[in-house]
């Protein structure tokens, strides 16, 4: 699963963080599609602006997507003992060549995971998910991961929060890489789900048709 929020004019952040756009709404529903994940998936430069933190529901794990390994060592997802203790480590998804020293910063902190030489191989990380019991993997972002996941044809549910603002900049929409360079890919067809309006907040749910 996706799990993003935009303006009405498609901007996917504010300033680089979603915080600007988020509401009250969004955040019930960030926090119910939370509830159905056993693994949230998160790109390092997402992870680094937010400054992720580990995932409050037992048995859930953050894996961040880091095939440089840019993502900070220091973040309060590595840097706060778990809870409970004997909880697992958060992963982070990188390359077989990942720098050595980046590594071994995160050696007690993390539990790497790796898969792909020159880039992060997602249909391997998936399964390599799989393997450590992840069965619902939500995506928050960025947009860099989202576009090659749906490039990868590996995404199966799009959920989007219209928030109620207007940003009018040159803000990546919620599947860009940086500089436009994102992956090339056919056009996927998804299905209308469900769509809930609540106090100007727009939420729709779109799955993966693959007749």
């Amino acid at each position: 699963m996706l799990n993003m929020v935009a303006s009405i004019d498609g901007a996917a952040a504010i300033d680089g963080v979603s915080g600007g756009l988020s509401s009250e709404p969004d955040k019930a529903m960030f926090g119910a599609l939370r509830a159905q994940a056993d693994t949230i998936l998160v790109g390092a430069r997402t992870a680094n602006a937010e400054r992720y933190r580990p995932a409050r529901r037992s048995g859930a794990r953050i894996a961040v997507v880091s095939g440089s390994l840019s993502v900070d060592p220091d973040l309060p997802l590595f840097s706060q003992p778990p809870d409970p203790p004997a909880a697992p480590l958060p992963l982070v998804v990188t390359t077989v060549g990942a720098d050595c020293d980046a590594a071994e910063r995160l050696a007690d902190r993390a539990e790497l995971v790796r898969a792909g030489t020159d880039s992060v191989d997602l249909p391997a990380s998936l399964r390599r998910l799989g393997s450590l019991g992840a069965r619902v993997v939500l995506c928050e972002g960025g947009p860099a991961l989202n576009a090659s996941l749906l490039a990868a044809d590996l995404v199966d549910e799009v959920n989007l929060t219209h928030a109620p603002l207007a940003v009018a900049t040159d803000a990546p929409r919620i599947a860009s890489a940086p500089g436009g360079d994102s992956p090339a890919a056919a056009p996927r067809a998804f299905a209308l789900e469900q769509v809930i309006a609540h106090d100007d907040v727009l939420f729709v749910r779109w799955v993966r048709s693959r007749h």
